[in-house]
């Protein structure tokens, strides 16, 4: 019961702190949980969690703190003031500390539990004893796949990538131009790895496409790959649909994304806590419904259509979060190249879906 509790204390008062609004209680519950967070003993304890999402805390604080009476000038450009307003100020401390608020909460609960912590944790709140198996499992390879890949080491000889197929592309080309290359080849080849792995469960497309998108994030399959906002779009969203359409079950995506959130959040790769969980699940049953549209699964403008929709959801956490903390109208503005690379590399995409899911007499 511990565990559940743990993990029913991650969602209420991670989400919790989002209707409080007074700086001296959510100073109060950062203090506390920074506090354990640098006492607790562990070997996994790291910061990186606020690192990565910086930026988006930054621009919280500044949005606010620039908005309201010029009560402090920085800059005067003859008709143009740039002024920070003492209660701008106020209001963006408050809602970048809900922010930092919700993500030491999560990171201190992590540090307390093991992975198999976790499920178990899930499994006593409503997760099915299916998922919790397919979890558990993955949890296993994943870690050995981690400590093999940290054997063998990264190390690329000239022998090779001479040996190499000469069909390399970059994410760019597959954007710009629909060439694909060997991706749809090694993505293929890390799916075929997985369903081997779970060649005698009777959720094996489940279980396989769920590990196919957690390996995505560990093991390098496509070269060249920017460091653009959305580029293992390109990737993922191709193994979402694969898993859809090769499923016999109903809202396949959606188990497949929820377990491939649980998994993501569990080994720490997600910016925004049990949000995380929500994204992927949601990612899922979005792409369950789209596929259930009276539209041949194999159009690559319907399976463009259907990536751009999944690159949408997938940035849609950071909207929601900006909504929530009340970010001015200017700021989607702002953020709207953003949010055109999620979706361009969801619509890039489909062609990698076409590639690996078509019949093979096409």
């Amino acid at each position: 019961m511990k565990n559940a509790l743990k993990i029913l204390y991650i969602f209420i008062a991670g989400i919790g702190v989002f209707f409080i609004n007074d700086i001296y209680i959510l100073s109060a519950i950062i203090g506390v949980h920074l506090l354990l967070f640098l006492v607790y003993p562990s070997k996994e304890k790291s910061l990186k969690f606020l690192w990565k999402v910086k930026w988006f805390v930054l621009i919280i604080f500044l949005f606010h703190a620039l908005s309201g009476a010029n009560d402090i000038e920085l800059l005067k450009l003859k008709k143009w003031t740039v002024a920070l307003s003492y209660d701008g100020l106020l209001r963006g401390s408050i809602m970048a500390s809900k922010l930092i608020s919700m993500l030491l909460i999560t990171q201190v609960v992590r540090l307390t539990m093991k992975k198999r912590d976790f499920v178990d944790g899930m499994t006593r709140i409503g997760l099915s004893q299916s998922s919790a198996e397919i979890i558990d499992q993955i949890i296993e390879i994943t870690a050995q796949e981690k400590g093999d890949k940290q054997r063998k080491g990264h190390r690329k000889s000239k022998k090779n990538k001479e040996q190499s197929d000469g069909n390399e592309v970059r994410s760019r080309d597959v954007l710009f131009k629909g060439k694909v290359g060997n991706i749809p080849k090694k993505l293929l080849k890390r799916i075929d790895f997985a369903k081997d792995k779970f060649a005698n469960n009777p959720n094996a497309v489940v279980a396989s496409s769920a590990l196919s998108v957690t390996l995505i994030r560990m093991v390098k399959i496509a070269p060249g790959l920017p460091l653009a906002p959305g580029h293992k779009n390109i990737l993922v969203l191709p193994v979402l649909i694969y898993g859809i359409t090769k499923s016999e079950k109903k809202l396949a995506g959606l188990q497949i994304g929820f377990i491939s959130g649980v998994l993501h959040f569990t080994m720490g790769f997600g910016k925004y806590g049990p949000l995380g969980i929500l994204q992927f699940a949601i990612l899922g049953w979005v792409i369950d419904l789209l596929l259930m549209l009276p539209i041949k699964r194999t159009n690559l403008l319907f399976l463009m259509f259907v990536g751009g929709m999944g690159g949408f959801v997938r940035i849609s956490t950071e909207i929601i979060l900006a909504y929530v903390l009340g970010m001015p109208n200017i700021f989607y503005l702002l953020y709207l190249p953003y949010i055109i690379s999620q979706v361009s590399f969801g619509v890039a995409s489909g062609f990698i879906s076409k590639s690996i899911i078509k019949p093979k007499d096409e």
